[in-house]
């Protein structure tokens, strides 16, 4: 089922529409990944989120039908400069929606080519776009920027499940990523020079070998993203004691 109600920004502006009876959302004259973003996690992150980087091309080059074939739609970009350390859970061989040359094929997939009966994309048997999900796209592919976040976009969460106070051969829990705003996540534990590594939202068990730290107290911090911001969280301390 379709969500009721489409969060759109360009620039800094929030566009509001209530779907109703026949009407369809506006489709903005210059769209941004905020008014894409949406539209993709509707229709496409089933194969084009998390999973994608367990799904290459085959040798020749050709994504297999209804695996997402290694392209990544749930973030524009995780740079540096973005998601700090969070973007160490990142495949870096999996291409993003703002990687180069990637839009002009997302646009291309959504419609029908010579010779064929039906888009590529989405694959039989999901239903097509819609018109204006598919000219949001389009303008946006003819200039892929990033633009802002929607206003009042919130940084992703983590909880943790049996984090212990004290540790000793090793340190292990349960974490839990999510988004407020349904957005994609992805993050890393960081303690004592190690790092787990977590590529989607969800439940992760994580577990440090502790055997060669030193006692005393060690401080656990996580470092998220959504694509949009970073934010870090501590989680300690945990007092190591052999």
């Amino acid at each position: 089922m379709r969500s009721n109600r489409l969060f759109a920004a360009s620039g800094a502006a929030l566009l509001t529409i209530v779907v109703g009876g026949c009407g369809s959302p506006e489709v903005p004259a210059q769209p941004a990944w905020a008014d894409v973003a949406p539209i993709v996690r509707g229709n496409c992150v089933g194969c084009h989120g998390w999973t994608a980087s367990d799904r290459p091309p085959d040798a020749a080059g050709v994504h297999p039908p209804n695996t997402g074939g290694g392209l990544r739609l749930d973030f524009y970009d995780v740079t540096t400069a973005v998601c700090g350390d969070a973007g160490l859970a990142m495949d870096p061989s999996v291409p993003l929606a703002g990687s180069a040359g990637i839009s002009p094929e997302i646009a291309s997939d959504l419609v029908v080519q010579p010779g064929a009966d039906v888009p590529r994309m989405p694959p039989a048997p999901y239903p097509a776009l819609e018109s204006w999900e598919l000219q949001t796209i389009q303008r946006w592919a003819s200039d892929p920027v990033k633009g802002l976040p929607a206003p009042g976009n919130r940084p992703p969460t983590i909880a943790t499940n049996q984090l212990p106070s004290t540790a000793n051969r090793q340190l292990a829990f349960t974490a839990i990523l999510d988004d407020p705003d349904g957005d994609s996540v992805i993050g890393v534990i960081e303690v004592e020079g190690l790092a787990y590594l977590m590529n989607r939202p969800g439940a992760f068990a994580v577990a440090f070998d502790a055997s060669a730290w030193p006692p005393g107290p060690v401080y656990p911090v996580a470092v998220l993203c959504d694509g949009w911001t970073s934010t870090t969280i501590e989680l300690g301390p945990v007092v190591v004691q052999h």
